[in-house]
């Protein structure tokens, strides 16, 4: 657990009086990890001087209140303002828009308008990273002798928006059409096809050349339907590809950087491995070379915000995190999720004190036992010690104190700690039974404009969220690291957006997932792209499926009518536009579950077989049906009712509620735990393996606090 203070002025330096309170605060609640931001802006000048002053500040501030204390330095490789100005020729451009200008006075953050198309250097400017690497060497060897680099245990490097490795101007707009993204471009089609006729065979152009290649255009990389041929496409198909190559080599090349100059041990990490709640912008921005950057030995952590949406940060919701942790995992890294969204903090005098200290628990609690029963860590990111209100919940206090400066909270905050170190021990294991599957290189076959896929985000996070509305436990893991699973725990594995697959790839799942009576979901067009011979077909997905399939072609929304297997009799839509291209099942040995309404044809299927059952559902929904009753004909163990989250993994068990009151958690082969909450948000701590209730009280009352305060 790691205490974080933000980059917004007047709360970003330590030695500050709130911050420092904090600081202290969380020391004396047993946290003595704190991570803080520095960037090259503050240490290299424009005339060449150097100076270390203010990162040793920020070092000396967290050992005045706290002098048993560690530090992780955010450092941002960005380039200095002075820099990005004398160098108009590195930065990127975008393809669909023109720069807006930025606000130039007043105090400004590190990452002030990032996410918009703003002068930044280029991702694949090679004069950035050469003289950004001289310094930050330069940065690392003079620090290291300081005497307050002692304290340092940990480098996160940062760059892209936010520090978080997304394209420049990604949200709204396309990304990299600059001249050094067109010289890393062409550097790497050499590397890939070796030679020009390669490359002219691989695009279908006669006239292509290592050259004369440029990154597309928007109206290049637009696709007609969900899909971008994989021939005609071929040249967007790449581009992707190398954009997302181009921003894991910076991240690997600045986190070897940092271990092969600093003199001692530490510990690397970055923010990279987001995939859900990437708001349809995974091509443009997200993070599809996970693998590349898993395998990279200088990195020791991953991390992230956790997911913002669809219903994730308010009281009942699902918390989570953004990325496909248990792959996280098996590459033997850790992932820590950035937890910013603050609790709302419960004010002495106000009428409804003991309501807000009840939710304030049930929120940290929730939030924090997440990533505990994943193995995995978090940082509590505090925005409100300079005053930002992210959750868009105000209090007068705000500005004044930190997101969780209030005894209960830190007393839960302790408690939580105390628990994690006691479980720590034990060897992480999981609880789920069911196996969600995705995939990265799926991304650069869809489509990319904004708004321009309705599946794939259906199927990352409305999916996901289904799933907890379930009732069960469930992992999450990339296509590729699927071979490394222990399957023997998992009745249910759902190939969500795996669009993108090779013939090896597919062997495999047939002969080792679809065995010993598991049920394989198949969502959408799973394999319809065969990467090993780039061609896209119908029949690449009823092979992979095993279910006869045929394409269909609506004129309008499809909307499909679940029949009476489902909870509701229902039907769902997925977008108000046509979907392109449409499947159904068109199998006489399978069962037809739910139809198209306009033409009666099968969308939702299920196939008994000797060894295993296969279910082919056409559409994902935004809504908890179908999957829910899916997962229960599958025979997913459901741990409690629908209104009720589960969270289960390293020794724990967590239920999160909105209304609380009697409630019976069901546990495997075992008698169900009874359970009588107070009305309202809870959250409930179990030993997963003898049903123990290990935190389950909501903190002090008002005269208890009262009587703090005074003493």
């Amino acid at each position: 657990m790691v205490y974080s203070l933000t980059d917004v002025p007047s709360g970003r330096w330590s030695w500050e009086e709130l911050p420092q309170h904090n600081i202290a605060r969380f020391c004396e609640k047993g946290i003595q990890l704190v991570q803080l931001d520095i960037s090259l802006q503050h240490i290299w000048k424009e005339d060449g001087s150097f100076d270390l002053s203010l990162a040793r500040h920020q070092i000396a501030g967290v050992l005045e209140v706290c002098p048993s204390a560690n530090v992780i330095f955010r450092f941002h490789v960005r380039a200095p303002l002075w820099w990005l100005k004398a160098h108009p020729e590195e930065w990127v451009v975008y393809s669909d828009t023109d720069y807006i200008d930025e606000q130039s006075y007043g105090l400004l953050r590190i990452i002030e308008h990032d996410n918009n198309p703003v002068r930044r250097v280029s991702m694949a400017s090679r004069l950035w990273r050469d003289e950004i690497t001289i310094q930050f060497k330069r940065f690392l060897k003079e620090f290291s002798v300081t005497p307050e680099s002692r304290a340092l245990v940990g480098i996160q490097v940062a760059n892209g928006v936010y520090g978080e490795w997304h394209n420049w101007g990604f949200f709204d707009h396309e990304p990299d059409v600059s001249a050094p993204m067109t010289a890393a471009f062409q550097e790497w089609l050499k590397e890939k096809y070796g030679n020009v006729d390669t490359l002219r065979e691989a695009w279908g152009k006669p006239n292509a050349d290592f050259s004369t290649a440029r990154a597309p255009s928007t109206e290049e990389r637009r696709t007609d339907g969900i899909f971008r041929d994989p021939k005609k496409q071929a040249a967007v198909v790449d581009f992707y590809d190398c954009m997302h190559q181009v921003t894991a080599e910076n991240i690997i090349h600045f986190a070897e950087t940092v271990k092969e100059t600093w003199p001692r041990p530490i510990i690397v990490g970055t923010f990279y491995g987001y995939y859900f709640s990437c708001f349809g912008r995974h091509a443009a921005g997200g993070h599809l070379q996970l693998q590349r950057v898993l395998a990279c030995d200088a990195i020791d952590y991953l991390s992230g915000p956790q997911a913002y949406e669809p219903e994730a940060i308010e009281l009942g919701d699902p918390y989570r995190s953004r990325s496909l942790i248990d792959s996280v995992r098996m590459h033997g890294k850790l992932w820590l999720d950035e937890m910013d969204c603050e609790p709302k903090n419960p004010i002495l005098k106000d009428a409804d004190y003991e309501e807000r200290v009840q939710q304030s628990v049930a929120d940290v609690r929730r939030n924090t036992a997440f990533s505990l029963t994943k193995g995995m860590g978090l940082w509590y990111y505090d925005f409100n010690v300079s005053g930002v209100d992210l959750d868009n919940y105000t209090h007068p206090l705000s500005g004044s104190q930190g997101n969780w400066d209030h005894p209960v909270i830190l007393h839960e905050i302790e408690r939580l700690r105390e628990l994690q170190t006691a479980f720590a021990k034990r060897p992480h294991s999981s609880m789920a039974d069911v196996l969600m599957v995705y995939d990265t290189d799926s991304f650069y076959y869809t489509a990319s404009l904004v708004n321009s896929d309705p599946v794939s985000p259906a199927l990352l996070d409305h999916l996901t969220l289904a799933a907890f509305r379930s009732g069960v436990i469930f992992d999450t893991i990339h296509l590729d690291d699927l071979p490394k699973v222990d399957l023997s725990r998992y009745r249910v594995v759902a190939f969500c957006n795996t669009f993108a697959t090779r013939s090896e790839e597919r062997e495999w799942i047939a002969q080792n997932v679809a065995t010993d009576g598991r049920h394989l979901l198949w969502f959408y067009a799973p394999g319809f792209i065969d990467q090993s011979s780039q061609t896209a077909s119908l029949q690449h997905v009823s092979k992979l499926s095993g279910i006869t399939l045929k394409q269909i072609s609506l004129a309008h929304s499809p909307e499909i009518q679940l029949g009476d297997s489902f909870e509701s009799q229902s039907s769902y839509t997925l977008s108000e536009s046509p979907i392109s291209p449409l499947f159904a099942a068109e199998d006489y040995e399978a069962d037809t579950l739910a139809t198209f309404k306009s033409t009666g044809d099968t969308a939702i299927a299920r196939k008994t077989k000797p060894n295993h059952t296969s279910w082919f559902i056409s559409l994902p929904s935004k809504e908890t049906e179908p999957f829910r009753s899916i997962l229960q004909h599958c025979g997913a163990h459901s741990y409690g009712e629908p209104d009720a989250v589960f969270y289960g993994g390293s020794g724990m068990l967590v239920m999160h509620t909105l209304t609380g009151g009697p409630r019976e958690i069901r546990l495997p082969n075992r008698e169900p735990v009874q359970l009588d909450l107070p009305a309202g948000p809870a959250t409930v701590i179990l030993d997963s393996e003898t049903g123990e209730v290990l935190l389950n009280k909501y903190g002090v009352d008002r005269e208890e606090l009262i009587e703090n305060y005074s003493s």
